[in-house]
């Protein structure tokens, strides 16, 4: 009966936790993270440019692309935004986005793979796609196994593992950084007083953090040149006659054996 209970649990489907983790960001340890999210993001999205940014499922206000003309969000019907659709069906045309940023997207998925394949067809040759996820290995990653809220649900998916998954769908790393060194309390005073600790681990570049980013650039394939076929003919590769032997090949022979 156990073990029954068990497997049940391993194979019960995962719920669609876009509007809970929307209302997560709206506390006051959802604020915080928030801010410094947009430290990592918003410098970066600065760097790209061109006709489409897409954001699935932002649990927060999309961060400002100035050099991108439209923004546009996509996801669960939970959430405002500008088209509602599944994680494994995006009702964008392939190579059409330049940019597509998935905010915790990845940690809160019915199946990661499976979105990370969407976001990555979207993406047209030369563009971008921009991960933000919780790390395991940090306060925050403690935090999420002492606390009730959703976050207890999120796979919280190491980024090597999804760079991995990336240089399997054609995409080259570029950037990789981390943010939210410091705890999520309550009390501004204390965030306060561990400034200093963000500071260090920023300046150190640790690989602690409670969050990441992680850059990936869609690979252009080079363009194959196309050898024209070359015909042999078949009557240039037929052996050609072998003489006959004349008598001094015969006389030469002979002499040969005598001399043995």
């Amino acid at each position: 009966m156990k073990l029954r209970r068990f497997a049940e649990l391993l194979t019960r489907p995962r719920k669609v936790l876009a509007g809970p983790v929307a209302q997560w960001f709206l506390t006051a340890k959802g604020q915080q993270l928030e801010r410094m999210e947009r430290e990592l993001l918003e410098p970066q999205l600065l760097r790209h440019f061109g006709s489409y940014v897409l954001h699935y499922n932002p649990p927060v206000a999309m961060a400002a692309a100035p050099s991108i003309r439209h923004q546009v969000s996509l996801g669960d019907k939970t959430l405002s935004v500008d088209m509602q659709c599944q994680e494994h069906r995006w009702p964008v045309a392939a190579d059409a986005v330049d940019v597509v940023v998935l905010q915790h997207s990845l940690d809160f998925a019915i199946s990661p793979h499976a979105l990370l394949r969407e976001a990555a067809h979207c993406v047209r040759p030369g563009g971008h796609l921009i991960i933000v996820g919780a790390h395991a290995w940090s306060f925050f990653g403690l935090y999420r196994y002492l606390t009730r809220s959703v976050w207890r649900h999120a796979y919280c998916l190491p980024p090597a593992r999804i760079i991995d998954w990336l240089g399997v769908l054609g995409f080259c790393l570029e950037k990789r950084s981390y943010g939210a060194y410091r705890p999520l309390l309550n009390s501004v005073r204390w965030q306060n007083k561990l400034g200093w600790l963000e500071r260090l681990a920023a300046r150190k570049k640790a690989p602690l953090g409670g969050c990441y980013m992680l850059v990936a650039r869609k690979m252009v394939h080079g363009a194959h040149p196309q050898i024209q076929s070359m015909r042999i003919n078949v009557a240039k590769l037929r052996p050609s006659v072998v003489a006959a032997k004349t008598s001094h090949q015969k006389n030469f022979e002979h002499s040969e054996e005598h001399d043995r």
